[in-house]
């Protein structure tokens, strides 16, 4: 394994029993609460919680077509924080995003950068409908083609958030076809000219054409993002990776992540092998 995708030390995560008992320790002292929470905040004294999925998916163009565009939904990340016993309501402070993926292996565009892609991961901020189950995701008889097509047809069950944004993200940017939305041609409803990541966040583009040969180097890389708020302003990642500007500061408790997985673009694969999501939140 390289020495760049070694993985950090996990992180100690308290649970929110021992949180509770230290600030109880600490109001022991004579500390006031308002003090206590700045402090634990400030030591990231935080609860998290983890969320992950380990299955080979793989998105491919099969039909070696120009209009090929699809995508997968690859994990349901839940946010039930639950309320404090003092009605203190709890606060998301960072999402750390774990994704072990690759691309097809190769590329006929030898000017493209490292990461101009067209194999990549998103994210939406999405909230179940009450008393609607939420959607499973698609098998290959339904593969759906864009996240527009997906909130069609899912909007019953889920709404699915826009990104506050307007401005497109500049990942997006290096190709036509990866700035506005693909719709299938035979799709039967309308097909508004839309620009893509309206309602999703860029999270992570797949490194193009790494490592073609075994004895050269990994095709299969670890990619590692972290999103802070606005109070803790962190950004981890490489220039892959999506900035998440606003993510963090938008989701509620209840609400769901939908981590996206997409391949656009005649030839472009995306493999999956694993997605793993830390939420951490003070309580």
């Amino acid at each position: 394994m390289n020495e760049q995708d070694t993985p950090p030390p996990r992180r100690f995560a308290p649970t929110s029993g021992e949180v509770r008992a230290t600030r109880s320790i600490l109001a022991s002292l004579g500390l006031a609460t308002e003090l206590i929470l700045q402090v634990l905040d400030y030591a990231q004294y935080w609860t998290v919680i983890t969320t992950e999925r380990i299955d080979h998916v793989t998105i491919l163009d099969e039909d070696w077509d120009n209009h090929f565009s699809a995508v997968e939904h690859y994990l349901w990340v839940p946010l039930h924080l639950g309320a404090h016993p003092d009605s203190e309501i709890p606060k998301m402070r960072e999402i750390e995003f774990t994704i072990v993926s690759h691309d097809q292996g190769w590329t006929t565009e030898r000017e493209a950068g490292p990461y101009e892609t067209s194999s990549w991961f998103e994210v939406s901020r999405c909230r179940p409908r009450p008393g609607m189950p939420l959607p499973e995701p698609a098998d290959d008889d339904e593969a759906y083609a864009n996240i527009e097509q997906v909130r069609r047809d899912v909007d019953e069950q889920v709404e699915i958030f826009p990104r506050p944004s307007q401005e497109m993200e500049p990942m997006r940017r290096h190709c036509p076809e990866m700035m506005k939305v693909t719709w299938p041609r035979g799709y039967r409803k309308s097909k508004p000219a839309l620009d893509e990541g309206t309602h999703a966040w860029w999270l992570q583009g797949n490194q193009v054409a790494r490592a073609t040969s075994i004895f050269e180097g990994e095709m299969v890389k670890r990619y590692r993002v972290v999103w802070g708020c606005a109070a803790n302003p962190r950004w981890e990642g490489n220039e892959g990776a999506g900035r998440g500007e606003g993510f963090v500061d938008s989701l509620k408790d209840g609400d769901r992540i939908a981590v996206w997985a997409r391949a656009k673009r005649r030839g472009w694969e995306n493999h999956i092998f694993g997605v793993r999501v830390v939420v951490r939140y003070t309580i």
